[in-house]
């Protein structure tokens, strides 16, 4: 499953801000790219989380505590075992009043994930959860279904193979996640069945991954939409087309928004000017970076560096 198999990101980390806090962990590839990333956040307010989008898929589960969640022009009430699910698109963000706490599980993973992990069209029908909804569907799973408490208990029995690490645990972790993604589309008329679309081949499986590949480890440089079709072995129209049927975003978004993760990683993690930080992430002026920087995470770079906070 996956892209040859999965190894763990070294141990747990743990960051306090005023009384919040979060705990991040992290399947990575063998070639060090991120597969799933999973937190415990508990946060206490008055927070305000700046509204974001991230490249990644998000589902969330409520473990305690009670705010609002502002996804979009839509306002959700947050109470325990609730449930939600964002696509690449979706941007989102808690607001907490003073007094209000929060605790929840939180697992991002990316597209590829979906569409590496398996061989049959159930690899197309989890993708539609995300990327082709219904009118009926809703960020927030029904309560009144029992689907939706079957699904925070996976999610946290998911957290604990994290902490436990027992042996073959990236495994369970994985097929617990597909789990998931199975009660939903067994329990949830969230689908537009009314669409069509076909599954990826495994010609476009390779095509693809050799794309992305490239994209990761040419972040610095200047990446042109012909080049990257001439890759895939395909059409600059078909590519975009088949990149963003199974990947959420166009390329130039997708880049967009893994060249600000590098920044983000980058800004945390050294003492690089904010320019140097640009260069480095492929922007050729650090006017279009900070721009796209707050497009995508809602804040400046030079706000996160002083407090990187929850995305």
């Amino acid at each position: 499953m996956g892209n040859g198999g999965v190894v763990m990101s070294e141990g747990i980390q743990e960051t306090s801000v005023e009384s919040s806090s979060f705990t991040s962990m992290t399947i990575a590839e063998k070639n060090g790219n991120t597969l799933i990333n999973m937190g415990r956040h508990h946060i206490v307010g008055p927070y305000t989380a700046d509204i974001h989008v991230h490249p990644q898929l998000e589902i969330s589960c409520v473990l305690k505590g009670q705010c609002l969640y502002h996804v979009g022009e839509r306002v959700y009430d947050i109470r325990p075992g609730d449930v939600f699910l964002f696509n690449n698109t979706d941007p989102h963000g808690l607001v907490l009043e003073d007094g209000q706490s929060i605790t929840h599980l939180v697992i991002h993973f990316y597209p590829s994930f979906i569409w590496n992990a398996l061989s049959s069209d159930l690899d197309y029908n989890f993708l539609l959860i995300f990327f082709q909804r219904s009118h009926t569907f809703s960020h927030r799973l029904d309560r009144n279904n029992p689907a939706t408490h079957r699904i925070a208990e996976l999610m946290q029995e998911i957290y604990h193979e994290f902490l436990e690490q027992r042996v073959c645990y990236e495994l369970i972790v994985k097929i617990k996640l597909q789990t998931i993604f199975t009660e939903i589309i067994r329990n949830y008329d969230y689908i537009d069945r009314n669409k069509t679309g076909r599954s990826l081949h495994e010609t476009d499986i390779a095509q693809l991954n050799a794309v992305l590949q490239y994209i990761n480890e040419h972040l610095d440089s200047e990446l042109r939409l012909a080049h990257l079709a001439s890759i895939a072995h395909v059409s600059p129209a078909y590519f975009s087309t088949l990149f963003k049927r199974f990947n959420g975003l166009s390329p130039v978004e997708y880049i967009v928004h893994k060249r600000i993760q590098r920044a983000i990683e980058l800004i945390c993690t050294t003492d690089m000017s904010m320019t140097e930080v640009a260069m480095a992430c492929g922007f050729n002026n650090s006017t279009n970076f900070y721009k796209s920087f707050r497009k995508v995470t809602g804040r400046t770079p030079v706000s996160y560096r002083r407090n990187p906070g929850l995305l």
